[in-house]
């Protein structure tokens, strides 16, 4: 385990945040929508009764976190290279724009590398939080990265963030991390609550349990994140119709591989038991 710890409230608070002021087109402010609308949150949902209706085994953990794994591996390092793609061909432009442009992604790296508290040191990185949470069921990284304990979907998902960070024109890339940034709340916010409702037979101490860092510190950050995110799509776009119909299929791109995602890893975990929760959320 690592030996930093965070600390609830170092990060950004995201109802009083300040930034260079940005007003933001209808179009793109609906990009939030289609991801709050689309059927893939009702999977999400439904899998999430699942988890709640009695302790989970530590196999069952184990796949969980395995599978959810791969996406965290892969988006604080696929955040930083969108940026880094922002600002090397926002250079060619305006070069004294470029970073200034960029920043509105690369603000997300900073709580994902441990960095929004610098006047204190170093916080633990999102992944190093991801490992200690693991560890308190003694769940090593090296069962994380196993094939055995990681549904396919978890690997194709990873595949997909890589795909649109690093290499999909940027401005699909931008939906996508909107898409990314406005779901982490509701499917971390799943999980913590899983732990929380049984947190008893899961060892925790407290509702809150330091245990839980990696979920408590999504409460504090992603809503900040997205609102970035949104900002740096009117940017780029300027909003263009055209454009933001392609940042749109960033947004669509996403929430498809998450609804397969959550949908396989239900399926896994809980059989027939799946189908009737997806079938009682309609």
């Amino acid at each position: 385990m690592s030996q930093l710890r965070y600390v609830r409230g170092k990060s950004v608070d995201p109802t009083k945040y300040t930034h260079l002021p940005l007003q933001v087109s209808q179009s793109i402010e609906d990009l939030k929508q289609d991801v709050f609308t689309h059927p893939a949150v009702k999977v999400l949902e439904a899998f999430g009764d699942n988890l709640r209706l009695q302790p989970l085994t530590r196999d069952q953990i184990r796949v969980l976190l395995a599978s959810e794994g791969m996406f965290v591996l892969e988006v604080p390092p696929g955040v930083l290279s969108l940026a880094s793609r922002i600002t090397d061909e926002w250079f060619e432009i305006d070069a004294f724009e470029a970073t200034g442009r960029a920043a509105r992604v690369l603000f997300a790296a900073v709580d994902e590398y441990g960095l929004n508290a610098m006047d204190s040191g170093l916080l633990p990185s999102h992944h190093q939080l991801y490992a200690d949470m693991a560890a308190h069921w003694d769940i090593t990284t090296e069962e994380l990265l196993d094939d055995r304990h990681i549904v396919p979907t978890g690997r194709e998902f990873a595949h997909v963030i890589r795909d649109y960070y690093r290499r999909r024109p940027i401005i699909e890339g931008l939906g996508f991390h909107v898409a990314n940034e406005a779901t982490a709340p509701l499917d971390f916010g799943v999980f913590l609550k899983t732990f929380q409702a049984h947190r008893i037979a899961y060892g925790l101490q407290a509702e809150n349990d330091s245990v839980l860092n990696f979920l408590l510190v999504h409460d504090d950050v992603e809503v900040s994140h997205r609102e970035m995110g949104v900002e740096m799509v009117q940017l780029y776009t300027e909003g263009r119709p055209e454009l933001v119909a392609r940042a749109r299929q960033g947004v669509l791109a996403y929430m498809e591989i998450y609804g397969k995602f959550f949908a396989e890893l239900n399926e896994v975990m809980f059989g027939q038991k799946a189908k009737n929760a997806l079938r009682a959320r309609g």
